[in-house]
């Protein structure tokens, strides 16, 4: 064998060695998320309230997790918007990311409003959703930290990196 097919078969037992690894890693995951879940039944059992962050201390204790363990605040904001409805509903979470939990691309697309009051219904859809709010929190978020320039540009990021064509 050649130096050359050592290196390779090298590079390639590292690769077998990473996926193994990530198998780990994926098994820890699945276990961390099924203990959340019991947490959020344990809650909802309770008949515990979560509130606003800063106003109830269950949301301001989960938040501040979230924070401390290296979240954003705008993420953490939409994951306890996730976390507040599953305790409320008392169901189990299956997709902390909002953008992941629904159909990406779906609709009218780039239907176009032809009016004021068509762009303020759109608008008001929009803002009735659960996760506006977690969503308007990140995109402040973004702004403010320079990751963008503008608000148009971070909604058309949020937009794309969700699989939605633009163009």
């Amino acid at each position: 064998m050649t130096n050359e097919t050592l290196s390779l078969s090298s590079i390639a037992a590292t690769c077998g060695v990473k996926l193994i690894e990530a198998k780990g890693f994926e098994a820890k995951r699945q276990t961390c998320l099924e203990a959340v879940n019991a947490g959020v039944i344990q809650l909802h059992k309770a008949k515990a309230k979560v509130g606003q962050n800063n106003k109830c201390a269950i949301a301001t204790a989960f938040f501040d997790a979230l924070v401390q363990g290296g979240l954003g605040k705008g993420t953490a904001a939409n994951y306890l918007s996730t976390f507040r409805k599953a305790v409320t509903e008392g169901k189990p979470v299956t997709e902390w990311n909002p953008a992941q939990s629904k159909g990406k691309g779906k609709g009218k697309g780039g239907a176009k409003a032809t009016t004021a009051k068509e762009l303020a219904d759109k608008l008001a859809t929009a803002y009735r959703d659960a996760d506006f709010e977690g969503f308007m929190n990140d995109l402040q978020a973004s702004y403010e930290n320079d990751e963008v320039k503008t608000l148009l540009e971070g909604i058309q990021s949020y937009l794309e990196a969700a699989g939605i064509k633009l163009k």
